[in-house]
């Protein structure tokens, strides 16, 4: 039986790990700022603490000698929370100060087998003429590449940004202190469990949530033109490619995602078809990122023999019907 610790394990991806790690039998440490919102923790401690403040649980690491450390913590949403200027601060420091305490905690503690940290597919060229999907290209490249790209990067978003600057920082003290670090590059996840209304839903959930809401053949507002191109991950995918990654000999990034890629509007069709109803499209103002936001699997086959196959469709009957008792959960405590 193995020790592992969960950071952010109320999170959408911790809480989905959390779950998935106690299956396989192991002793199962939990940490989140708050209680999971819409299932209840499995895990053997469940730790309520603000992750930012260094005191309140750096002494977890010293009460376990923990073999697998996930780092799934952070200020983390949809484009309507991570393009939104006024969240670039609050992203940056917490996030930033979770990870540094996490890396100090680790090295100050010295009995974690191997740590895994969540970043994102955002630390890619948002232009396709610089190669987007090359899982080598930034991590690996010329210290140069990162002045070079920088206006072209879709990491003018803070958060992505911060990703960027915490992989560095997760290799450099595996390679100056001898930590074990795995680094996944997880694409656009989705599933039951999932934030699905506000500004932290991201675009499988806001759809769905659209759709839910809407009565028969209206319009529904997409936000762009729809033509954005993006591939999606089911939830369970991007648990095992993160378990499978943590448990493999690789210590660079490794892309965690879907290589399919679907129009924005593609998607909307197919959560349509998911809800039996028939709706139309309308443009709409907001942020939509890069153009074209696929996932290259070249390294992710080689490194862990294997990349994720769960169909949209397959993956979108579960989550629309989830979403859809949230949306309707909803309505009826509000006419109480």
């Amino acid at each position: 039986m193995k020790k592992c610790l969960v950071l952010g394990a109320a999170g959408f991806l911790g809480s989905h790990l959390e779950h998935r790690l106690k299956a396989e039998g192991n002793y199962v440490v939990s940490v989140a700022r708050h209680q999971p919102p819409y299932r209840k923790s499995v895990a053997n401690e469940l730790n309520i603490l603000d992750l930012t403040n260094v005191a309140e649980f750096h002494h977890y690491y010293f009460r376990h000698a923990f073999d697998e450390v996930y780092q799934m913590a952070g200020e983390v949403g949809g484009i309507g929370y991570i393009a939104d200027s006024a969240n670039d601060s609050t992203i940056l420091v917490n996030s930033l100060k979770i990870n540094l305490h996490t890396l100090e905690a680790i090295q100050k503690a010295g009995n974690v087998g191997r740590v895994f940290f969540a970043s994102s597919q955002c630390v890619y060229p948002r232009t396709i003429e610089i190669d987007p999907y090359s899982s080598e290209r930034i991590s690996e490249d010329e210290p140069g590449m990162y002045r070079e790209c920088d206006a072209r990067f879709e990491n003018n978003f803070a958060f992505a940004r911060e990703k960027l600057y915490a992989e560095s920082l997760y290799q450099a003290f595996g390679r100056d202190h001898g930590l074990v670090v795995r680094i996944g590059r997880l694409g656009n996840t989705y599933g039951p469990y999932c934030a699905w209304n506000g500004n932290r839903a991201k675009a499988v959930a806001a759809i769905c949530r659209k759709v839910a809401e809407a009565p028969y053949a209206s319009a529904v507002e997409l936000w762009g033109d729809g033509t954005q191109q993006r591939s999606f991950t089911y939830v369970e995918d991007a648990i095992e490619g993160i378990l499978r990654l943590m448990r493999s000999d690789y210590s660079g990034p490794v892309n965690i995602a879907h290589s399919e890629m679907v129009t924005v509007q593609e998607l909307f069709e197919v959560i349509c078809e998911a809800a039996g109803k028939i709706l139309a499209a309308k443009p709409g103002i907001g942020p939509i990122g890069a153009a074209v936001r696929g996932s290259h699997n070249g390294l992710c086959r080689q490194v862990l023999g294997w990349e994720p196959t769960t169909s949209l469709w397959l993956g979108l009957g579960g989550t629309y019907s989830w979403i859809k008792a949230q949306v309707e959960n909803s309505i009826a405590r509000s006419a109480i």
